[in-house]
């Protein structure tokens, strides 16, 4: 196996781009123009915004399966390493560049509810107080885990003080 022939049979047209067509600039050009006009909190912009992140996963779930794919068919004849380090490398960067634009959007901290199977599309979203309820309760829970947690070192430390006393003692 020749890996300088097949390193060198590697074109850079073949490498996928390190960053998306529009590079780093996650809005449209049209939309940084109108930002001056555009509140960045309006509907159509978590909208345009989502869209994005969208197409970032789309992407990044491509090279993921690219890479992949390369790393199964590591021994095959004719499969590149230098082809799967630079998707490898360019599967790194998409996603720092999608955890960037989760930052700057503020798209990331959006909460995604799972929704079961057996939910149709137009079912409604919780309400606020039904999101509170289920966030008290969430606390709730882990709040006795804790103290229970908590209890049971207080009986080992005190356990284990009486033994290290009778131990003393002798």
């Amino acid at each position: 196996m020749n890996t300088s022939s097949q390193s060198s049979t590697l074109s850079m047209s073949s490498i996928p781009p390190p960053v998306f067509p529009n590079g780093p600039v996650f809005m449209s050009q049209s939309s940084l123009h109108d930002t001056v006009h555009t509140d960045p909190n309006s509907p159509d912009a978590l909208k345009q915004n989502v869209q994005i992140a969208l197409d970032h996963v789309a992407r990044i779930q491509s090279l993921a399966r690219s890479c992949l794919h390369g790393i199964q068919n590591a021994y095959q004849a004719g499969n590149s390493p230098a082809h799967t380090t630079a998707e490898l490398a360019a599967l790194m960067q998409a996603l720092r560049s999608l955890a960037e634009f989760f930052r700057q959007t503020g798209i990331g901290a959006y909460p995604l509810p799972p929704t079961p199977e057996s939910q149709s599309a137009s079912s409604t979203p919780p309400t606020e107080h039904e999101l509170i309820d289920s966030t008290t309760r969430e606390v709730e829970v882990l709040y006795e885990r804790l103290k229970r947690i908590q209890e049971s070192n207080t009986v080992a430390v005190n356990l284990l003080g009486a033994a290290d006393t009778v131990s003393r003692a002798r």
